[in-house]
């Protein structure tokens, strides 16, 4: 399998860091990137590495943890109860 450039960092959210990490050169013409949701709540994106390979179709892949999920900031608050 061919290696792809890969860019990973945070994105500010809300005084929180939300991690991300993408695959890949960019897109070939007509290709859209394809973006990996993982499942939560509390979950990464590990179990969706696989996808990388998606990279060879021409477009690139991006992966996200969302807050409070593997390498995003994890959020200590109180649950809320009632509206």
């Amino acid at each position: 399998m061919q290696q792809f450039p890969t860019t990973e960092g945070f994105i500010p959210f809300r005084g929180y860091r939300t991690w991300y990490r993408m695959v890949g050169n960019g897109e070939e013409p007509g290709k859209l990137p394809l973006l990996v949701l993982h499942g939560g709540p509390g979950a990464s994106h590990d179990y969706l590495e696989p996808l990388e390979a998606m990279a060879n179709t021409g477009r690139r892949v991006i992966f996200y943890d969302q807050l409070g999920g593997g390498n995003s900031d994890h959020i200590h608050t109180t649950p809320r109860c009632g509206p």
